[in-house]
């Protein structure tokens, strides 16, 4: 049972002083004062100095019920038990305070008279996407879609950014910077027997007659381009020499069952991977045949699929970039199961009984074989409170085997975000000069 969280901001409980002493002026001085200073507001947390209290504020009108800050802080995949604004009484205030370890960067949008139906955060989104809007006192936003079968959504987010936030060195445009060019492919698979489209980075000055190039494959590949933007890190490393000219490949994987089907440790996948596109790729756009020079990278279920296929394939990728990996599936995870009846024989059963009662299944197999020969960068967000676990359960395997890795926790959620400020991190470890 989750518990309830309840904090009180010093500011707001001022607030709800005054009124009650019948000073009704302080309420037009405090959205003044929102207008000019912004939001969320931010106050001393006790005498914690790691932490902050954290308080967003909604206007309302009479129309408004409800409002829900739907965010990461309170617990990753509920929105509402810790979520629901409380209401300064006879004014048009809503507010949600929460404590916040300093250096977080994450995102929120405003759900204003939400059904309060689910508290899984994707069931209530996909319900609610319309009633959502970002917070109008800061200018701070970052887009996200989300995909069902048959639906798709965008949200507006705020962006919200605690003192000693990590700064974006990396991850911002510099025109000073040559740029790659970024190539879309319609890719036929006859291992998956399907079109599939991909995108291609090439580096500045991309030229068959030098050296040749790393190759990095990412999962997601769509989603990645549009929220993290890997082309200007990429651009960027290269430029300051952090990291060799590089090759990057994005693959498409399509919501719901379809992205379940590529990434949940489907060996006809990972085949397609290391037979069809590598052997392409050489052919191509010149890269390297040296396994160290090849680079798998996803984040929840593509950081599963990177390890899968690292695992299978290790003398063709021996990186592999994880960011909040999806550790805890296997085969009895009943969204697999759905899946699996939802493609029905076009499926390929490759798991026994005894695996579906299995969790961690890929930590298993790794524990079950010799070492190999491979690299890792794992990270999770410490806002991530169904996945850390896993990621714990993982990185638990990687000490006890002895793979070479580096492990991080930052101040953040499940968010594109957040994987898009730590992927330079992993590919300076990985590959870095």
């Amino acid at each position: 049972m989750v518990r309830k969280q309840h904090f009180v901001s010093p500011i707001i409980s001022k607030l709800e002083q005054a009124l009650i002493k019948g000073n009704r002026s302080v309420l037009d001085n405090f959205w003044k004062n929102i207008e000019q200073t912004g939001t969320p507001i931010i106050e001393p947390f006790e005498d914690d100095n790691n932490c902050k209290l954290v308080t967003f504020v909604v206007r309302g009108t009479r129309e408004i019920k409800n409002a829900v800050i739907i965010t990461a802080l309170a617990n990753q995949d509920d929105v509402l038990t810790n979520n629901i604004c409380e209401r300064v009484e006879n004014t048009n205030i809503f507010y949600k305070t929460f404590k916040v370890l300093n250096g977080t960067r994450t995102i929120y949008t405003i759900s204003k008279n939400n059904n309060l139906r689910y508290n899984r955060f994707y069931d209530n989104i996909i319900l609610n996407w319309h009633t959502c809007s970002p917070d109008p006192f800061n200018s701070k936003k970052f887009y996200q879609r989300y995909r069902r079968e048959g639906q798709r959504i965008e949200i507006e987010y705020s962006v919200l950014e605690m003192p000693d936030t990590k700064p974006r060195i990396w991850s911002l445009k510099d025109d000073t910077v040559p740029s790659g060019k970024v190539e879309e492919i319609d890719f036929y698979s006859n291992i998956l027997n399907m079109n599939r489209k991909i995108w291609i980075y090439t580096p500045p000055n991309f030229s068959k007659t030098e050296e040749k190039y790393h190759f990095l494959v990412i999962f997601d590949g769509k989603a990645f381009l549009d929220f993290t933007q890997p082309p200007i890190i990429f651009d960027n490393l290269i430029a300051k020499n952090k990291i060799p000219s590089l090759v990057a490949v994005f693959i498409h994987n399509y919501s719901g069952f379809q992205r379940g089907k590529d990434l949940d440790c489907y060996p006809s996948f990972a085949d397609f991977i290391a037979k069809e596109l590598v052997s392409w790729a050489k052919k191509n756009y010149y890269i390297s045949s040296d396994p160290n020079e090849a680079v798998l990278m996803g984040s929840s279920s593509g950081a599963l699929a990177a390890a899968f296929i690292g695992y299978r394939y290790p003398n063709t990728f021996r990186k592999i970039l994880s960011q909040s990996g999806f550790y805890g599936w296997f085969p009895g995870n009943i969204f697999f199961q759905r899946m699996r009846y939802y493609y029905g024989k076009d499926f390929v059963r490759w798991w026994t009984k005894e695996d579906e009662q299995e969790p961690y299944w890929l930590i298993r197999q790794f524990y079950k074989s010799e070492k190999l020969p491979l690299k890792f960068y794992v990270n999770v967000g410490n806002l991530e409170t169904r996945t850390m676990p896993s990621v714990h359960q993982f990185r638990k395997m990687l000490q006890e085997k002895g793979y070479e890795h580096y492990y991080e926790e930052y101040p953040g959620g499940h968010e594109y975000i957040a994987w898009r400020e730590h992927l330079p991190e992993g590919l300076i470890y990985l590959i870095g000069n």
